[in-house]
């Protein structure tokens, strides 16, 4: 077997950071707003909004500001409650619109967290704008003849007319595709072993969540939902030779094992799942 795999290593090694992490912009604090009317509890609600914009430069006034309010976090969220329930929120909304405010510690926490991946963005990309440039990766997958851009792909004209289609058919056309792209192999290196493998999900991982952050501070509601489905297809074709590649060493095996349960694969995997685990446990080269 061969185990030395410079090309597909190459492609997804994630890279190190290269750029000046400095900002170019300060985020406007948020608007003080009068929103229940009692002083103590909108002063609250404010700092809050200061706190979760994740930025550095106003994130130490605001938890100075926390010390401050003589309202505990406790009863400015009851307040915050019986205002929303007054002014026709159900009790969702409710919920929904009080999360977080029994703990502004974890706010605090949360914000810094989200400072530092921020920070790991514009180092590793410059800018969070750039972070959803084509990477290597995903442009040899579009220099495939066999790529697929069309969301339509599989469609029959009557399906495309209604514009509906069942779940059952969509995974037809789901099994159809992957069987003709086949993980682009055609165009992307195949993995040679089983840390190759998890070199590249690791890739699309990190991939996923740097975009993820970089949607948020760009001000995208949802961050990143999702990568293109050409990356998926390339993932299920991974998910194959996990439970198909031989391992090299019993390092390796262990390794890749404790990467497979913590990343929640086999959660939905099912019997795949239980391939990878026979796999991982076979026997070895020493």
């Amino acid at each position: 077997m061969r185990t030395d795999n410079t090309e597909h290593k190459a492609l997804f090694t994630i890279p190190t950071a290269a750029h000046s992490t400095t900002l170019a912009t300060i985020k406007p604090l948020p608007e003080q707003r009068k929103i229940t009317g009692h002083k103590q509890t909108d002063a609250y609600i404010w700092v809050l909004e200061v706190i979760r914009l994740n930025e550095p430069a106003h994130l130490d006034a605001a938890e100075a500001a926390l010390k401050k309010i003589r309202i505990s976090p406790k009863e400015a969220g009851e307040r915050y409650s019986r205002y929303l329930l007054a002014n026709g929120a159900d009790p969702f909304q409710v919920a929904f619109g009080t999360i977080g405010m029994d703990n502004p510690a974890r706010a605090i926490e949360t914000a810094r967290e989200n400072i530092t991946k921020a920070t790991g963005v514009r180092a590793q990309f410059g800018s969070y704008e750039t972070a959803f440039d084509d990477v290597e990766a995903e442009l040899v997958i579009k220099s495939s003849p066999k790529f697929i851009d069309n969301y339509d792909w599989g469609w029959t004209a009557a399906e495309l007319e209604s514009g509906h289609i069942g779940g059952g058919r969509m995974t037809e056309i789901d099994d159809q595709r992957r069987a003709f792209v086949d993980g682009y192999r055609d165009a992307l290196p195949d993995p040679h072993t089983l840390s190759d493998v998890v070199r590249e999900f690791v890739y699309w991982d990190w991939l996923y969540q740097v975009r993820n952050t970089a949607g948020k501070e760009l001000g995208y509601e949802f961050g990143y939902s999702e990568h293109h489905r050409s990356v998926y297809d390339r993932e299920f074709y991974l998910d194959k030779l996990l439970a198909t590649i031989p391992l090299v060493t019993r390092a390796e095996a262990v390794e890749v094992c404790h990467w497979f349960l913590e990343s929640g694969k086999g959660e939905y995997m099912e019997d795949d799942g239980a391939a990878v685990i026979i796999n991982l446990v076979g026997e070895c080269e020493q």
